[in-house]
């Protein structure tokens, strides 16, 4: 972890600011009503199975599909459907409290990988106290890479070791910043939160909820 004083904090969307699960089920009942409307096949459940009980969070449309007899052509429709789901999205109970809390005393920016992620922040009512946004599904480039982390830090006036970052994936959320020198927090909850974080990937501190993370930052300030 970098020596310098934290002055401005990085947040993760999906997951961290709140249970991306939600979107995810939105997305996949849009996507069943647009392959029935195409097909007249309802498979909605199908999908919510594939999804939530099978783990197949990557090819979820291509394994139904093709367990349905149907041809993968529908894939890019689906996946329309699924990203143009206008569900109402709810913050995690302390999302909006922590960022407001923080935001008086740092400057505070999200990294997301997800598809609409400015409409997400939107959607959650948290965008107000967040001044950058970085979509790197937007981008050529990702959180595996140093690119949004380095972007970020430059967006927000701070040296790279004065950002921490915060999420809930150990796997994505921490190797490069861990590797930049950023002081890197954990929130132990969601899909990952069972995830365990090994090597480059093990965050400087952890904890159960956002409301802790101002602490947390308190508490790096004097070491």
């Amino acid at each position: 972890m970098g020596g310098s004083t934290v002055r401005a904090v990085a947040f993760d969307l999906d997951g961290t600011l709140f249970d991306d699960r939600q979107y995810a089920r939105a997305g996949l009942i849009n996507a069943g009503g647009e392959l029935r409307r195409r097909t007249g096949v309802a498979l909605t459940e199908e999908l919510l199975s594939a999804y939530f009980r099978d783990g197949h969070r990557e090819a979820t449309f291509d394994v139904v599909l093709s367990a349905a007899g149907l041809a993968d052509d529908h894939v890019p429709a689906l996946v329309s459907a699924y990203h143009d789901n206008d569900a109402p999205l709810v913050p995690y109970r302390d999302a909006a409290g922590t960022l407001e809390t923080l935001a008086d005393d740092y400057r505070l920016g999200v990294i997301t990988g997800g598809t609409n992620g400015r409409e997400k922040l939107s959607r959650l009512g948290l965008d107000g106290p967040v001044e950058e946004v970085i979509v790197t599904a937007e981008r050529a480039d990702s959180k595996r890479a140093p690119e949004p982390f380095v972007e970020m830090a430059e967006r927000l006036g701070v040296p790279e070791r004065s950002m921490a970052v915060v999420g809930d994936r150990p796997g994505l959320d921490f190797p490069q910043p861990n590797r930049l020198g950023m002081p890197t927090v954990r929130v132990m909850r969601g899909r990952y939160a069972d995830a365990v974080a090994r090597n480059g990937a093990t965050p400087d501190a952890a904890v159960e909820s956002l409301d802790a993370v101002p602490e947390v930052l308190a508490r790096f300030d004097g070491q």
